[in-house]
């Protein structure tokens, strides 16, 4: 008995000893890590150039519209492209229509713009002039939002401008610059990275997370 108190006694001294005697542990370091690459993950954007260049306003262009104003690095959002389609049928009042659609699941209105020659763009005129109706949908994909910015410029020309007001003497035109309206509101400079500008888009479904180039009527 007295041979096992001993025993126990000298093996609990030698691991206080142990104790004592260690090193220190050393402090942990967490990993380095060398920083990101500031570099862009996709290649640099090869040279634009090609004949719709042509129809680019100057900058001193009193209709310049706000993605040219850009350079076309930026799409305006909703209320900027609202506001600048209000300017632009005031200007042409005669030629020009701002209808709403209906509204959209957070409450915008979805807008189209009637074109047509002077005193042409009521329903009953178009109905008797006998032209060609054509309909141009832009933004239902808001990421893709080249043909909204296009639009614009398209009925800058045909009516404020001029350049191209022949084109309401051979068919009327209805553009609807935005069906995905709530989509368009959700802008990411993250929504297409693999695609060509701009520099910030919207989101490809709506506020429901439906997709309305499957279903237009759930707009």
């Amino acid at each position: 008995m007295e041979f096992s108190l001993r025993a126990g006694a000298f093996i609990v001294g030698m691991g206080l000893l142990g104790i004592v005697a260690s090193p220190a542990a050393p402090s942990h370091t967490p990993p380095q890590f060398a920083p990101a690459a500031s570099e862009p993950i996709l290649p640099p954007l090869a040279p634009w150039n090609g004949k719709s260049r042509e129809l680019i306003a100057p900058k001193d262009d009193p209709w310049i519209t706000p993605a040219e104003k850009t350079d076309f690095r930026l799409t305006p959002s909703y209320d900027e492209t609202v506001a600048w389609l209000r300017q632009l049928v005031e200007a042409a009042p005669q030629q020009l229509k701002m209808i709403s659609l209906g509204k959209s699941p957070e409450g915008r209105d979805i807008w189209m713009i009637v074109a047509a020659r002077a005193n042409e763009a009521t329903p009953e005129a178009l109905r008797k002039n006998g032209k060609p109706i054509v309909l141009a949908q832009a933004g239902i994909h808001s990421g893709e939002i080249d043909g909204k910015d296009a639009g614009l410029m398209l009925l800058r020309d045909m009516t404020a401008r001029g350049t191209k007001r022949d084109l309401l003497e051979q068919a009327n035109f209805l553009f609807v610059p935005i069906f995905n309206v709530d989509g368009h509101e959700r802008a990411s400079k993250f929504g297409r990275v693999n695609q060509r500008g701009p520099e910030v888009m919207g989101w490809r479904t709506n506020a429901k997370n439906l997709n309305l180039n499957r279903d237009y009527a759930k707009a």
